[in-house]
């Protein structure tokens, strides 16, 4: 009641400066490859602190799997191009992308087992906060945003991202008024003529998870401070774009943008809403840049003998007991049961767009005397053999707090179930047979 006390949501951008706003002038946000060899790609999935977990243990075993390029010794974790996330993993992407290698050392402690969810429900409780809610602007999103800021990204912004010159990280929120993706990157804040160098990552990743009614949406503004135009590569896109297509719909979600009477705030919600695995903003970005060949030359600056996706799906499946009694399941159930209905169909369509995407991309970029490889991984609970364990896994909460041992059995099954892909044996080997030198290992879990 109090939070709703609020008229005014805050506003978390800023215009663009008289000062040179980061990539101002650039199409694209991304890196150099890193070895020339393989465009890696890694989409998370959302699943709260599971998610984060899920992923955390699939990046530390990127780590520990090395070969010899050469004459020196590589990890796979130095290979990633780029890192597409929503929700829960966003909270690993972020940290990654700000930190580092930082975060080997203190991501559990600082979020993994860390009981953020209570501290969320002390904060409304706290009678401090109550004064702040019934003021303007305050509410549960700014008083995570508070949190994620002081205790998790430490003041963070994505100039700091950007000066640790590691993979590109795409977070995505929902654009609740027209229902598409929205990536925080230098693409949407130039047309929203915002300065993307000074945005708060604590406010991209809680607009990335804000769940809906649990968190306010998040506020953008979209200023008339500037021309904004779009880039030449979306003009271009727009002529290839078939009537009614994903493409088209994506176009015209960008040229919203530019009404600034009709769109003058932008609305952000979870983006597990519109893509629960992060996959679609992947290939939209490759979709929308022209094709795998151009958004090569943008993204990489050559044509890669590998093009990877590992997705980390933290999607689970857990036991449902209204089969078990003839009595009519009560409204929380019913909505739980079409809700994961729909994610998962969703989901499916996804892997399978990704799959065939991947296929059509390295034939576009192969030629007779260089042919690209494509890899699909999927790391997923339905994955694991046992059933026993299976059930186990796929009952673990969706919540932004779980018990410690949880937490080191979500990251583990994170090592093992990637390491067991046979898909991502079949990488590793290709990747050693690019050198016939080569040595390659799969790190052993530590734990």
């Amino acid at each position: 009641m109090l939070s709703g006390c609020a008229t005014q949501s805050p506003i978390q951008n800023v215009p663009i400066t008289e000062r040179t706003a980061l990539l101002e002038d650039a199409d694209v946000d991304g890196e150099p490859d890193r070895s020339g060899d393989v465009w890696l790609i890694l989409a998370f999935s959302g699943g709260g602190t599971r998610a984060a977990a899920f992923s955390y243990g699939v990046l530390e075993e990127l780590r520990d799997t090395r070969y010899a390029r050469h004459g020196s010794e590589r990890r796979l974790l130095d290979e990633i191009d780029s890192i597409s996330s929503v929700s829960g993993g966003s909270f690993t992407a972020a940290y990654y992308g700000l930190f580092g290698e930082r975060i080997f050392d203190d991501y559990e402690d600082v979020f993994l087992k860390n009981d953020v969810q209570k501290t969320l429900i002390y904060g409304l409780l706290n009678p401090i906060n109550w004064f702040r809610f019934m003021g303007q602007g305050f509410n549960r999103s700014e008083m995570a945003i508070d949190y994620y800021d002081r205790q998790i990204f430490r003041g963070g912004t994505f100039a700091d991202m950007a000066a640790k010159q590691g993979p590109e990280i795409q977070i995505n929120a929902t654009d609740l008024s027209i229902g598409q993706r929205f990536q925080f990157n230098q693409t949407r804040f130039k047309l929203l003529c915002s300065d993307f160098a000074e945005f708060k990552v604590a406010s991209a990743v809680a607009a990335s998870s804000a769940v809906p009614v649990a968190f306010a949406p998040i506020v953008l503004e979209n200023y008339d401070t500037c021309q904004a135009k779009e880039p030449a590569w979306v003009a271009q896109t727009r002529k290839q774009a078939q009537p009614g297509s994903s493409l088209e719909q994506l176009v015209r979600g960008l040229d919203s943008y530019l009404d600034k009477d009709q769109r003058h705030y932008i609305h952000l919600v979870d983006g597990g809403i519109s893509d629960n695995l992060g996959v679609r903003s992947a290939y939209e970005r490759v979709q929308i840049l022209g094709g795998a060949r151009q958004a090569s030359k943008l993204l990489l600056g050559h044509t890669p003998s590998i093009i990877a996706m590992i997705v980390v799906n933290a999607e689970t499946r857990p036991e449902r007991p209204m089969d078990s009694s003839s009595k009519a399941p009560g409204i929380s159930a019913v909505l739980s049961a079409v809700s994961h209905t729909q994610l998962q169909r969703y989901n499916t369509d996804s892997i399978a767009l990704m799959q065939s995407s991947l296929k059509q991309w390295s034939k576009e970029l192969s030629t007779p005397d260089h042919l690209v490889t494509p890899y699909f991984i999927q790391v997923d609970f339905e994955s694991i053999a046992d059933p026993e364990i299976r059930v186990l896994f796929n009952n673990v909460a969706t919540s932004l707090a779980l018990p410690a041992d949880e937490v080191d059995n979500v990251i583990e099954a994170g090592h093992r179930l990637l390491r067991k892909s046979p898909e991502f044996g079949d990488l590793v080997m290709h990747m050693r047979s690019l050198d016939k030198n080569d040595s390659i290992h799969t790190g052993e879990s530590r734990r």
